[in-house]
């Protein structure tokens, strides 16, 4: 993160401790336990897209495209003043963050806006949530032209794509957490087997987490 320009190291009052989280591809995401600093954050309420209104979009295509931004947060510079807040500790000293963390209150809203003011204008054929971007046509030749103009708004802004995660041209793809195209709407069936081979929960952490997960295909 040091060669990448992404922290620098940092002088702050403020400092909050990191967490890693195994990702399910077997790397290991770098988070910061930004709880307390939250906990004095003002909200920014920008509203976040609806799920199910996206997936009803794109069921009904015949030819959708899905892009995932790269390190999405990472692409969205921090203001100066922001900064210091972000200062968390390492064995090997405090740094803070030059750019948007993961874990912050206002994060999630603050790219998603990001998102919809990159896309605006093409809401007909293109939608995202978060950093997962869709376009979706019903012809083949309207997907190439949509697919283009999606494509030079992202290189416009300065923004990349993580290429082995994108989906491209296809009758049917998997988006946020469900298998969608060709009039049809379905979830993934890893997901169904989780649920249906869940333990009986035996404490009220593992029935809020039981919830969480039925609640989301429900």
């Amino acid at each position: 993160m040091l060669q990448m320009g992404v922290i620098r190291p940092s002088e702050s009052a403020w400092a909050s401790p990191v967490v890693l989280v195994p990702k399910p591809d077997g790397e290991i995401h770098f988070c910061v336990d930004y709880r307390k600093l939250n906990a004095v954050t003002r909200p920014d309420n920008y509203p976040m897209p609806h799920t199910d209104e996206l997936l009803e979009k794109l069921g009904r295509a015949q030819f959708i495209s899905t892009l995932d931004l790269t390190k999405g947060y990472w692409q969205v510079p921090l203001d100066e003043s922001a900064k210091e807040r972000s200062a968390f500790i390492t064995h090997l000293g405090l740094y803070e963050f030059n750019v948007l963390p993961f874990g912050l209150r206002n994060a999630p809203v603050t790219f998603q806006r990001l998102v919809d003011g990159l896309l605006a204008g093409l809401g007909e054929y293109a939608v995202a949530y978060l950093d997962d971007v869709a376009i979706f046509s019903d012809s083949w030749a309207d997907h190439l032209e949509h697919l283009q103009k999606v494509l030079e708004r992202i290189r416009e802004a300065g923004l990349t794509v993580k290429a082995k995660k994108c989906q491209i041209g296809l009758n049917r793809v998997t988006y946020l957490g469900h298998q969608v195209g060709q009039g049809t709407i379905s979830p993934l069936q890893a997901k169904v087997d989780a649920i249906q081979k869940w333990p009986v929960p035996k404490s009220k952490k593992q029935v809020q987490s039981f919830l969480g997960l039925a609640g989301y295909y429900r």
